[in-house]
C-alpha cells in the first residue's frame, strides 16, 4: 500500500513540473519578439500627433516662417508668435491623447498657454495701425483665432474656415499692393492662407465634433512645453505694458470654453419622460416648464474715458458717446485719423490727412476733407461717411450699414468690401441732391473654360 501511495505522489510531482514548464513557456515571449501593445485609441491618437507634426513640418507652415524672416521687423516677431502657439497646441494634443476628457476649469487651464500667445499676436496688430505692413499683420489677427478650435463643440471644422475667410481680406490687400513689388510679401500671406486650409483638413479628419481625449487615458496635466523664448527686449516690455492698449477681443478662446455648459439647466422632475410616460406620446415639454431665453445683451458703451490726442502721426479718437461735437482741425498730409469704440457721435475731420480707419464703431457720423490713401471701416454698425473732396479708395470690412456721401470730385473713388452688408453709395446730380445706389451683396460665378467668372446680380424693378 505505502508503496503504491509513493508512486502516485511521483507521478502528480512529474505531472506539475511538466506544466509549470509550459506555463513558463507561454507567458515568456519568443527572443527577438516584441511585447504586445495597445490598439484601438492608442494607435489612433498616434496618428493625430503624428499628422499633426507633419503639418507643421509641411510646406505651408515652414514657408510661412521662413518669409517671415525674409520680410522681418514686426511680421517675423508676430509669425513668431504664431510658432510658438502652433507649439502649445501640440502640446495640448498630445496631452488629450493620454488623457480622459477633464472638468471645464481643467480645460481652462490647459488652453491658457494658447489664449496669451493668441493674444499677444492680436496686440502686434493693435498697436501698429500706422505700420505699412499693418496688412500683413492684420492679415495674421484675423486668422490666428482659428487655433480656438481646440475648445470648439461639435463642429470645429467650420469654425477654422471662418476664419480663413477673415483673414483673406487682408490677404488680398497685401497681394493686391505687393504683387509688383516684392512677391516674399504675397507668398508670406498666401502660405498662412493655405496653412489654415491644411488645418481645416487635419481637424475635420481627426476632430471632427471636438478635440479628440482619451476615455482611456489618465488624468490630464499640463504637458511640458518647449524651452522658453529668449527674455524681451525693453522695447518690447514698454509695448506689452501699456495697459490702455489692451482688447478684450481676443479673450474668445476661455469665453469658448466656458460657454459649452454655462447654458445647460437642471431638469425639473415633470419634464422626466420615464417618469412621465404621458411626455413619450408627444416628445414636447409643456410650455410652461420650458426655460425661458435669455434676454439679447444690448450694445455696451464704451468703458474707457473718451480720448482725443495726436500720438506722433496718429490722431486717435475713441471711447466717445453721445458727442456730436468732434473736431479736429491741426491736420497735415502725414497725419492718419483712427476712430475706435465711438457711438451716437458726429466727427468732423478737416484739411488733408493721409489715411482714416474707423474700426468698432457704431451709429457714428464721419465729415472728411479729403485723404490721400484710402477711408476704411472695420467691424461697425450703423455709421454714415460724407467726403467733401476727394479720396482714391474706401474699404468696407465686416460693416452691417455704412452711407457713403461723395462730392462730385470724388466720383472715381475705388470701394472694396467683404463680409459686409445695408451698404448705399448717395452720389450727388446737377441740382445738387443725392442719388441713393446700393452696393451689390449677390453674386453670381460661372465656369468659362479653366477661369471662374464672377459678375453681381442685379434685380429688375
Amino acid at each position: 500500500m505505502a508503496e503504491q501511495l509513493t508512486a502516485v505522489l511521483a507521478r502528480l510531482e512529474a505531472a506539475t513540473a511538466r506544466l509549470e514548464g509550459f506555463a513558463n513557456k507561454l507567458s515568456t515571449p519568443a527572443t527577438g519578439s516584441a511585447p504586445a501593445t495597445a490598439t484601438g485609441s492608442d494607435d489612433k491618437v498616434a496618428v493625430q500627433v503624428k499628422e499633426f507634426d507633419a503639418l507643421l513640418e509641411g510646406e505651408a507652415f515652414t514657408s510661412f516662417v521662413r518669409l517671415s524672416t525674409v520680410v522681418g521687423g514686426l511680421v517675423q516677431e508676430q509669425a513668431g508668435l504664431v510658432k510658438r502657439a502652433a507649439d502649445a497646441t501640440r502640446q495640448l494634443i498630445v496631452t488629450a491623447s493620454q488623457s480622459k476628457k477633464p472638468d471645464q476649469q481643467k480645460i481652462v487651464e490647459l488652453i491658457k498657454p494658447i489664449q496669451t500667445l493668441l493674444e499677444q499676436i492680436v496686440s502686434i496688430k493693435d498697436k501698429n495701425r500706422p505700420s505699412p505692413l499693418f496688412s500683413h499683420l492684420s492679415c495674421i489677427a484675423d486668422g490666428i483665432p482659428a487655433f480656438g478650435w481646440v475648445v470648439v463643440e461639435p463642429t470645429p471644422a467650420p469654425y477654422i474656415g471662418e476664419m480663413k475667410d477673415a483673414a483673406q481680406f487682408y490677404a488680398n490687400k497685401v497681394i493686391k499692393e505687393f504683387k509688383e513689388k516684392d512677391k516674399n510679401h504675397t507668398e508670406y500671406v498666401i502660405k498662412f492662407i493655405e496653412f489654415l486650409g491644411e488645418l481645416f483638413q487635419y481637424v475635420k479628419k481627426h476632430h471632427t465634433t471636438g478635440l479628440q481625449w482619451n476615455p482611456r487615458g489618465g488624468e490630464a496635466k499640463q504637458a511640458a512645453g518647449p524651452p522658453p523664448p529668449p527674455a524681451p527686449t525693453a522695447a518690447q516690455l514698454e509695448a506689452f505694458s501699456d495697459p490702455k492698449q489692451a482688447k478684450p477681443a481676443t479673450n474668445f478662446v476661455s469665453e469658448l470654453a466656458g460657454d459649452v455648459t454655462s447654458r445647460l439647466r437642471k431638469v425639473d422632475k415633470s419634464e422626466m419622460t420615464h417618469k412621465n410616460p404621458e411626455l413619450r406620446a408627444t416628445s414636447v415639454v409643456p410650455a410652461a416648464a420650458a426655460a425661458a431665453k435669455p434676454a439679447a445683451k444690448a450694445f455696451a458703451p464704451p468703458k474707457q474715458p473718451p480720448k482725443i490726442a495726436l500720438e506722433g502721426n496718429k490722431w486717435a479718437i475713441e471711447n466717445h458717446v453721445d458727442n456730436q461735437n468732434i473736431v479736429v482741425d491741426q491736420t497735415e498730409l502725414r497725419h492718419v485719423v483712427y476712430v475706435y469704440n465711438c457711438q451716437n457721435s458726429t466727427i468732423s475731420i478737416k484739411g488733408k490727412v493721409n489715411a482714416i480707419t474707423l474700426d468698432g464703431c457704431k451709429k457714428v457720423g464721419l465729415l472728411v476733407d479729403t485723404v490721400v490713401s484710402s477711408v476704411e471701416t472695420v467691424n461697425c454698425k450703423s455709421v454714415q461717411i460724407q467726403i467733401t473732396g476727394t479720396a482714391p479708395t474706401c474699404s468696407v470690412d465686416k460693416t452691417d450699414g455704412l452711407q457713403l456721401y461723395l462730392s462730385k470730385s470724388a466720383l472715381d473713388i475705388e470701394i472694396y468690401s467683404a463680409k459686409s452688408s445695408e451698404l448705399n453709395v448717395l452720389v450727388p446730380d446737377d441740382k445738387g441732391e443725392y442719388n441713393e445706389m446700393p452696393v451689390s451683396e449677390q453674386f453670381k460665378t460661372v465656369v468659362k473654360g479653366s477661369k471662374l467668372v464672377t459678375e453681381a446680380v442685379e434685380h429688375k424693378e
